[in-house]
């Protein structure tokens, strides 16, 4: 049976893991979400109809009701500069029941009016200031979730990295730890056998025993580390936590000892991407709140064509000229009168964004420290790997060389015995060195930032 790729494992975890899919769909989600933003200042059709009577008694007496209808279609659209504008056509029908037609000449008729509305507000939020910050808000705070989930998804597959690898390397652990058992209860047969032939001390066996004990806990500790891999490395897989794992990639020791660490960080992590984008929406809260206490003036007018007949076509026909026309023009003007909470409110939102931006020069301080630590550790790690593999060397050319005088009858079994123990030793370093580098080798993705969350 074929072993587990690393890339297959991952592509399992990404297709199985509800935690992955969770964190994944959430980022894609908010991502999606901030294009809200791009309908602040698009074109937006509305339309309206209502049908509907009056029955208020008036005074003369014109008719016993009025019933109404009145229909309206037409296209809004705000600009970035801050011009609102909407242009409609409105068509409404009157008819007053039961109509006293000597004071009522048109008891029935209907009004066509095309009409076009503008206004700019010149203080508070002018020039499109509140619009454009309520754009970046919207834009922003989901920008800043999709990043916050992707450093979530990012790091929830750097980690299910690092459980395939530990998996792989406590695999070679144990077995190492096994060798280095069978060598304790060798010497331990060794030194009892010679205490029983009266050519050993008690202390020997004592020492021996002692080593096998020693030997016995550091293979149950192994093991139990190995389940702990096992569990966590199923945990990924939404599976049992000790569900049967099929042969996994074996660690590449040479290829360890010659890995190249990056001179330079790829990009920004997703965590600090999310600072970013939130420093860009608390500015815009800021101006929001800056912009919503000041005074407000505004300018605005309408115009409209009007055209009234009882036939509605006659109506529409008649909204075509300009001598029955309405046009207006006019100022609106507001000024809070609550300085105090005024000036504290912006104050407050000034401060806000003070904080924002210190957390984000934080953000970016802290991730340049973890990065140098990172390639700090993972070039010492490399290093630490390379004498730990000649020391394993040197200490298998020390057993075959014991080994060769052995046969010779120029050394003793007890001698051999304790070479193989420290040949497993050496060896079991190397191996939990090279468990560390790829655990350190996974955090590097985490600095593989796609562009701009996916935009």
């Amino acid at each position: 049976m074929s072993a587990l790729s690393l890339n297959e494992y991952l592509d399992q975890v990404q297709k199985d893991s509800s935690s992955y899919k969770g964190t994944s769909e959430q980022a894609e989600g908010a991502t999606l979400k901030s294009r809200e933003a791009d309908l602040f200042f698009t074109p937006q059709l509305f339309a309206e109809a209502q049908v509907g009577h009056d029955g208020k008694p008036s005074q003369p007496k014109t008719s016993d009701r009025i019933k109404s209808e009145n229909y309206s279609l037409g296209l809004s659209e705000q600009f970035n500069f801050g011009l609102q504008t909407k242009l409609y056509y409105n068509l409404s029908k009157t008819e007053f029941v039961n109509a006293n037609t000597t004071m009522i000449s048109l008891p029935e008729y209907w009004d066509a009016t095309p009409k076009l509305e503008l206004s700019m507000p010149l203080w508070g939020g002018g020039f499109g200031r509140t619009a454009r910050a309520n754009q970046d808000i919207t834009r922003q705070q989901n920008l800043a979730d999709a990043y916050g989930s992707s450093a979530n998804s990012v790091g929830y597959l750097a980690n299910a990295e690092a459980a395939y690898w530990k998996l792989s390397a406590w695999k070679d652990v144990v077995s190492i730890q096994e060798t280095a058992l069978k060598a304790a209860n060798n010497i331990l047969d060794y030194v009892s056998r010679k205490k029983k032939m009266n050519l050993g001390e008690d202390a020997d066996v004592v020492q021996a025993r002692a080593l096998v004990e020693s030997r016995t806990l550091e293979l149950q500790v192994a093991r139990n580390e190995q389940q702990e891999a096992l569990r966590a490395f199923n945990t990924y897989l939404n599976k049992e936590a000790y569900a049967p794992v099929e042969s996994l990639d074996p660690v590449n020791y040479a290829a360890l000892e010659n890995i190249a660490i990056p001179t330079k960080r790829p990009g920004d992590r997703f965590d600090v991407k999310a600072t970013e984008a939130q420093l860009a929406t608390a500015k815009a809260s800021s101006q929001l709140v800056n912009e919503r206490n000041k005074p407000t003036l505004d300018v605005y007018g309408t115009y409209a064509l009007n055209g009234r007949d009882k036939d509605q076509t006659e109506a529409m026909k008649n909204a075509g000229y300009t001598d029955t026309d309405t046009s207006y023009v006019g100022v609106r003007f507001n000024v809070p009168l609550n300085f105090s909470a005024t000036s504290d409110a912006k104050a407050g939102a000034l401060r806000a964004e003070r904080a924002a931006e210190y957390n984000r020069q934080y953000a970016l301080y802290s991730q340049e420290q973890d990065w140098i630590n990172l390639t700090r550790n993972l070039s010492d790690a490399r290093d630490n790997l390379k004498l730990l593999g000649k020391i394993e060397q040197a200490q298998k050319t020390k057993l075959d060389v014991e080994r060769s005088r052995l046969r010779q009858g120029r050394t003793t079994t007890y001698q051999v015995l304790l070479f193989e123990q420290d040949y497993s030793q050496a060896a079991l370093s190397k191996v939990k060195s090279a468990a560390n580098i790829l655990g350190l080798q996974t955090q590097l993705k985490l600095y593989q930032a796609s562009p701009e969350g996916g935009k």
